[in-house]
C-alpha cells in the first residue's frame, strides 16, 4: 500500500486530506510541521510526501531543503500542496530546492489524485497499479464536501463580518497605511483612470501639486530597465488572475534611485475582462540594502576558508559553511540540532567553558585559543571567535562562531622556532641555543660549586674538501661529524655547530681531567675514515678547552678563551687539543685585588642597600623590600654581588658586613614607617658563614633594639644548602629567632636538595622559588610543573611562597593562576637606593 505523509499546520487541511487519500486507498501519515514531518519520516519512510508552505516552527520550504539532503528521503517525491495567495516566485524558488510538484489549493480530488500518481509513476518509472475504489466512494465524497461546505460557510461568516466592520475600518486603514509610508492607489482600467492617495508625492520625491499621478507619469518616473519587467507581471496578475506583486525602482528628481514595492489585486467583470486593479505601494530601499548585506553575508558565509558555525540562543547549532565540514569532518546535517560541545576535546576543564560562557554573557562576545577533535578523533589546535546576535528585542538570539584551525600556524611556528635554535644541515643546536643553554649551565655550576667546559673544535684541512670535492660532500662530512660527536655525549652534554666547520661542546659538571678525557674521545672517534660516496675521507679536529670558573665566569668569555686555546692547538701541529691556561694568573691576581678592596669597602662607604619591591600577586599589593648588597668600588664602578660575596665568605669578612647589611635594612625600614610610609616586611639574607656563627641570635636581638623595629617586619632568608650543615645547631638557632618573632623563608628553594624530611621540621613561614624557574615558565613545561610543585607543596604545609625574576606580565598571570602568594622582579621594580623609594612609592601604579 502506498504511504503518504501529509504536512499541514491546519488541522482541517489535514483532515480533508486524509479522507481523500484514505478513500482512495493510501495509507496517511500526518505531521503539523517540517520538524515533525522528519521524525515521523525517519521512522516510515513515505513514497511521496506532500506539504505545505508556511507553517510554524519549520516551514515547508526548510523542510524540502533539508529532506532533498537526506541520504534516506532525498528519493522520496516531495509536493507542495499551498494555498492560491502564493506569491508568484515561491513556485521557481520551490523547483530550485528540488520540489517535484507544485499544486495550488483548493485543487480538485480528481486532479489532486492523478497528480499524486503522475509523480510516483514519473519518479519510481514504474507503472502505478490501479487503486482499489473506496468501498463506499459516495460516503467518501460526502465526507469531503462536508468539510469543504464547512470551510465555506466559515468564509462566508468572515466576509460578512468583515463587510460589516468594513466601512468603520476603511478611515483606520488608510491612516495606518500613511503611517507605514505607504501609498494606495487605484487604477479604474475601463475609465483609464489612475488614482494615487497623497502619499505617492512623497515616494516619488516631489511636491503634492508637481505630482498628476497619471499613468504616464508613473512610467516616465520608473527606471528605464525596470519597465518591461513591470508591465509583464501586471499582464501576467491579469491573465492568471493572480495577485500582482512587483518590485521596482524609481528615478526622484534629483538622480536618486529608491525602491518600491507594489501589490495589488484586479476586479473583473461578468464578461471576465479586467475592470479595475487597486493595491498599496511601499519604500523598500533599505530593505533591498538589508537583503544586500544578507546576500553578501551569505556569500562570505559560503564561500569563507575559516569554519564558522551558528547557533540558537540555547547553543543548538542551527547552520554550519562548508569550510566547518572540510575541516571537522562533520556534514551539516549531522550537527544541526547538536551543541558544538560535539568538537569538544578532553584538553580542556569545565573551569574553561565556564569562564568562556560567563564572558560570553557579560561581553557578548568571547575569542580565545582551545584544542578542538574531529569527527575522526584526532585533534588540532584551533582559535575560536564567538559573537552573540542580539534581536530587535535586545535578547540575544544567535551565537557566530569563527573556528580558525592553527595547525598549520603551529607547525609554522614550530618550524622557525626549529630553525632559530638548531642547525639547518646537522641539526644540532645551533650558537643561540647554545648560549643560552651555557647560560644555565653555568648558572648551575656556580650555584652547586661544579666545574664546566667549553670545548671548541676545528676540522682540520676541511677547506680543501669544500674546495676539491664540492660542497655537496663537505656538507655530508659535516653531517656524518655531527653524528659521531653526537653518540659521545651524556644526556647533560650539548654538541652545536657554531658555523662552518666550526663544533663545540658543553660539557656541564666536568673539570680540566673530564675535559681532557672528552677531548681524547673526539680526536679518537674521528680517525675512522669517512665514506661519502665513492671517497674515503680521514678528517683531524683542532680542539681548545676552556673551563669554568678557573678561565671565565661567563659564557661568551668561556668560549672566547676555548677559542684563543683552539688557535694554539692548531698552532702546535692541528689534530690536537690545548687548554686555555695563561691567564689563570691574571685572574687569580684580580680576585687578590677585590680581595683587599673589599677588606676596605666598609670602612669607606663603599657598601650600599638597594631594595626591590615585592608585591601580592593576586591583589597587586605592596608587601614588602627584599635587601639587596652593592659594592660601588672607586675604580672598577660597580662590582657584581657574585665575585665578591664568595671572597667575603672565604676571608670571614661576610661576617662585619653581614651585620652592617642586617643593621642598615633594619634602621631603613623603621624609617620609612616613622616617615608615614605602610609599614612592610624588610627581607634579608643570611649567609651560610654567619648562621655558624654562635651569636647570629644576638646580632638579629641587637639590630632590631637598636633599629626600633618590630621582630614581626624582619624576614631573615635563608639558602637550602644551609640547611643541611649541623643541622641541629641551625634547627636551635632558626627556633629561638621564630620565638623573637622574625619571619624565616628559603630562599632559591628547588635549586638543592629539598629534602622533605628536613623541611617540615623547619620553624619557616616561607618558601622562594628561584628565578630559573620563574624563567620559562610561559614556554617549559618543566618549569611550570615544578613552579606549581612548589607552591601545592608549600600551602600544603601552611606556607606562603614568593616567586623570584618575574619579567613579564604572563609569568605574573602564570603564578597567579597557581596560587603563589608573593612575587618580585623586573616586572614589579628593580632594586633602587632607599632615597629613591619615597618618590618610587608615589609614582608607581599597581600592577597588574
Amino acid at each position: 500500500m502506498t504511504r503518504v505523509l501529509v504536512v499541514d499546520d491546519v488541522d482541517q487541511n489535514r483532515y480533508l486530506l486524509r479522507v481523500l487519500l484514505e478513500g482512495n486507498d493510501y495509507l496517511v501519515d500526518c505531521a503539523r510541521d517540517g520538524v515533525e514531518a522528519l521524525a515521523v519520516a525517519e521512522a516510515h519512510v513515505p513514497d511521496i510526501v506532500i506539504t505545505d508552505i508556511l507553517m510554524p516552527v519549520m516551514d515547508g520550504f526548510s523542510l524540502c531543503r533539508q529532506w532533498k539532503r537526506h541520504e534516506r528521503l532525498k528519493h522520496v517525491p516531495l509536493m507542495f500542496y499551498t494555498s492560491t495567495y502564493t506569491d508568484s516566485n515561491d513556485e521557481l524558488y520551490a523547483t530550485s530546492l528540488g520540489a517535484d510538484a507544485f499544486v495550488i489549493k483548493p485543487a480538485e480530488p480528481a486532479d489532486l489524485l492523478v497528480a499524486i500518481d503522475s509523480l510516483l509513476h514519473r519518479r519510481n518509472g514504474v507503472a502505478v497499479a490501479p487503486r482499489t475504489p473506496a468501498s463506499d466512494e459516495t460516503v467518501v465524497l460526502k465526507q469531503y464536501n462536508s468539510v469543504l461546505i464547512q470551510k465555506l460557510e466559515q468564509k462566508v461568516d468572515q466576509l460578512e463580518a468583515a463587510t460589516q466592520r468594513a466601512q468603520e475600518n476603511e478611515e483606520r486603514l488608510t491612516l495606518a497605511l500613511e503611517a507605514q509610508a505607504a501609498g494606495i492607489w487605484d487604477w479604474d482600467m475601463a475609465a483609464g483612470r489612475l488614482t494615487w492617495s497623497r502619499r505617492h508625492a512623497d515616494l516619488f520625491g516631489m511636491p503634492l501639486e508637481q505630482f498628476d499621478g497619471t499613468y504616464a507619469s508613473f512610467l516616465a518616473c520608473l527606471h528605464p530597465r525596470d519597465i518591461e519587467a513591470f508591465e509583464a507581471d501586471v499582464q501576467a496578475g491579469l491573465r492568471d488572475r493572480t495577485p500582482v506583486l512587483v518590485e521596482f525602482r524609481i528615478i526622484w528628481p534629483d538622480g536618486s534611485v529608491h525602491w518600491m514595492s507594489s501589490r495589488g489585486r484586479a476586479y473583473y467583470g461578468r464578461d471576465g475582462t479586467p475592470t479595475r486593479m487597486c493595491g498599496v505601494v511601499f519604500e523598500i530601499s533599505e530593505l533591498k540594502k538589508s537583503q544586500e548585506q544578507m546576500r553578501l553575508a551569505a556569500q562570505f558565509f559560503a564561500a569563507s576558508q575559516e569554519a564558522i558555525l551558528i547557533t540558537d540562543a540555547a547553543a543548538h547549532i542551527v547552520s554550519v559553511n562548508e569550510a566547518f565540514s572540510n575541516s571537522t569532518g562533520y556534514p551539516e546535517h549531522e550537527v544541526v540540532g547538536l551543541t558544538p560541545a560535539v568538537l569538544k576535546s578532553d584538553r580542556h576543564p569545565a573551569p574553561f567553558f565556564e569562564t568562556m560562557w560567563r564572558t560570553l554573557e557579560q561581553t557578548g562576545k568571547w575569542s580565545g585559543e582551545l584544542v578542538n577533535r574531529r569527527k575522526n578523533g584526532s585533534t588540532y589546535p584551533a582559535r575560536l571567535s564567538i559573537s552573540a546576535v542580539a534581536s530587535d528585542s535586545g535578547t540575544v538570539s544567535h551565537y557566530v562562531g569563527i573556528i580558525t584551525d592553527m595547525s598549520s600556524y603551529r607547525a609554522a611556528e614550530d618550524r622557525i622556532q626549529y630553525m632559530a635554535y638548531f642547525d639547518a644541515l646537522t641539526g644540532l643546536p645551533n650558537r643561540t641555543l647554545l648560549s643560552d643553554r651555557a647560560t644555565r649551565a653555568i648558572a648551575a655550576a656556580h650555584r652547586d660549586q661544579q666545574g664546566l667546559a667549553i670545548l671548541f673544535m676545528d676540522l682540520d684541512q676541511f677547506k680543501t674538501i669544500n674546495d676539491s670535492l664540492g660542497h655537496s660532500t663537505g656538507d655530508a662530512v659535516l653531517q656524518a661529524v655531527a653524528s659521531r660527536l653526537k653518540l659521545l655525549l651524556r644526556e647533560v652534554d650539548t654538541v652545536s655547530r657554531y658555523g662552518g666547520d666550526e663544533f663545540t661542546l658543553l660539557l656541564p659538571e666536568t673539570d680540566s681531567k673530564g675535559a681532557a678525557q672528552v677531548a681524547a674521545k673526539v680526536i679518537e672517534v674521528l680517525r675512522e675514515p669517512f665514506e661519502v660516496g665513492i671517497h674515503s675521507l680521514v678528517i683531524g679536529i683542532s680542539i681548545g678547552i676552556s673551563l669554568f670558573p678557573a678561565d671565565a665566569n661567563d659564557f661568551e668569555s668561556l668560549l672566547r678563551n676555548a677559542d684563543i686555546a683552539l688557535f694554539r692547538a692548531k698552532a702546535a701541529g692541528r689534530n690536537n687539543f690545548q687548554f686555555f691556561t695563561s691567564e689563570m694568573n691574571d685572574h687569580a691576581r684580580y680576585r687578590l685585588g677585590l680581595e683587599l678592596a673589599l677588606r676596605s669597602a666598609l670602612a669607606n662607604r663603599e657598601l650600599a642597600l638597594h631594595y626591590q619591591p615585592q608585591f601580592e600577586l593576586a591583589s597587586g599589593a605592596l608587601v614588602g623590600y627584599e635587601a639587596l648588597l652593592r659594592w660601588h668600588h672607586p675604580e672598577r664602578g660597580l662590582v657584581p654581588p657574585i665575585e665578591f660575596i664568595p671572597i667575603a665568605e672565604m676571608n670571614g669578612m661576610i661576617i662585619p658586613i653581614g651585620e652592617w647589611v642586617l643593621n642598615e635594612a633594619c634602621r631603613q625600614a623603621r624609617q620609612w614607617q616613622l616617615e608615614g610610609h605602610d609599614p612592610v616586611v624588610i627581607a634579608v639574607n643570611l649567609s651560610a658563614v654567619q648562621m655558624r656563627q654562635a651569636n647570629i641570635v644576638q646580632t638579629v636581638r641587637h639590630a632590631l633594639h637598636e633599629s626600633g623595629l618590630e621582630a614581626k617586619y624582619l624576614e631573615l632568608e635563608l639558602t637550602e644548602s644551609l640547611l643541611f650543615e649541623n643541622i641541629e645547631t641551625v634547627l636551635t638557632q632558626l627556633f629561638i629567632l621564630k620565638e623573637i618573632g622574625v619571619r624565616l623563608s628559603i630562599d632559591d628553594f628547588g635549586t638543592g636538595y629539598s629534602s622533605l624530611s628536613y623541611l617540615k621540621r623547619l620553624p619557616i613561614d616561607k618558601l622562594k622559588i628561584d628565578k630559573s624557574f620563574v624563567a620559562n615558565l610561559s614556554d617549559d613545561h618543566d618549569s611550570r610543573a615544578i613552579a606549581l610543585a612548589i607552591v601545592s607543596m608549600a600551602h600544603s604545609l601552611r606556607l606562603t611562597v614568593t616567586a623570584e625574576g618575574i619579567e613579564h606580565a604572563a609569568q605574573a598571570r602564570i603564578l597567579s593562576d597557581m596560587r603563589c602568594n608573593d612575587g618580585q622582579g623586573y616586572f614589579y621594580g628593580r632594586p633602587m637606593p632607599a632615597d629613591r623609594i619615597a618618590s618610587w612609592v608615589g609614582e608607581m601604579k599597581c600592577p597588574p
